[in-house]
């Protein structure tokens, strides 16, 4: 086994030289996506991180032969056309969405490894495939959650008044409003409806979580720790991203806080998943110093 993954990475082995080449590739598409739709590449960045993870498995697979390559390229070239599929059922896709991205990325391992491959591609395609449908997850579970907007309103209000200000919640048609006057003396108002609750980013989470703890030996019963932690924070966090949205109304006004509110929940997510894997892997560490903490207090 050593001996064949030294003949695969040696300086003349096809794979072993393309493997950077095959990274790069997978990356460069990713401009296309943020070109037309900056916020949507997050997803697609994620599932080429688990691309790079899986960059020494994949030193283990041997070059496609001919007639698989011409698929994979068939499949590489229509890619950038699938806009026009697209396009039939949601008429407000832009040109280079994650669509193209999965089915890109499934041609570059048709062209670049046999197809046993094909198994190390399933998890980052899977994550960006179900992370990219959670709006339409979302929408079809408000029904049955967005009765709970009122209660999360009330629940940013209470913060808002613990933060110093006075705000205060009214039902207008069963949606909660939230309102105070601004710094300046102004009233202000917003609602919060079912978008407001973080479901989206939950799901998207989630997928993300999921992907992760399969690829993750360790026991169930660490990953269903992790997983409700994980959850716990993403609603704590959409809860701090509102407030956050509120607070800059507050002292900047409303045309601050509408910019605030188009990042900041991006941002917040980007930075919650980075802090929670890697917590998650050095969970042992922290576990270590967590009980010694507890012991220095007892």
């Amino acid at each position: 086994m050593n001996q064949v993954k030294m003949q695969l990475s040696h300086p003349y082995s096809v794979v072993g030289n393309k493997l950077n080449l095959f990274l790069i590739l997978a990356l460069a598409p990713l401009a296309l996506i943020f070109y037309f739709n900056p916020l949507s590449a997050v997803i697609p960045f994620y599932g080429f991180l688990l691309l790079l993870i899986k960059g020494q498995k994949l030193l283990n697979f041997k070059e496609a032969k001919t007639i698989q390559k011409i698929l994979g390229l068939s499949i590489l070239v229509g890619s950038f056309f699938a806009y026009f599929i697209v396009a039939q059922v949601y008429s407000e896709v832009a040109f280079y969405t994650s669509a193209n991205y999965v089915a890109y990325i499934l041609g570059l391992f048709l062209i670049f490894f046999d197809s046993r491959a094909l198994r190390e591609a399933i998890s980052p395609l899977f994550l960006i495939t179900a992370a990219t449908s959670s709006a339409l997850i979302s929408q079809i579970s408000k029904p049955f959650l967005s009765p709970y907007a009122n209660d999360m309103g009330h629940i940013v209000a209470s913060i808002l008044r613990l933060l110093g200000i006075n705000a205060s919640v009214q039902s207008r048609s069963g949606t909660p409003i939230i309102s105070f006057p601004s710094s300046s003396g102004t009233i202000v108002s917003g609602a919060f409806v079912y978008e407001c609750m973080g479901v989206s980013s939950a799901l998207v989470f989630s997928i993300i979580l999921v992907v992760i703890l399969l690829e993750d030996p360790s026991s169930l019963k660490v990953k269903t720790a992790a997983s409700i932690v994980g959850l716990i924070g993403t609603f704590i966090l959409n809860l701090a991203r509102v407030t956050i949205i509120f607070v800059t109304d507050y002292f900047y006004g409303v045309e601050v806080g509408a910019t605030i509110h188009y990042v900041i929940g991006y941002a917040l997510f980007s930075i919650w998943l980075v802090v929670f894997l890697y917590a998650y892997s050095k969970r042992q560490t922290l576990h270590a110093v967590f009980m010694s903490i507890s012991r220095r207090i007892t």
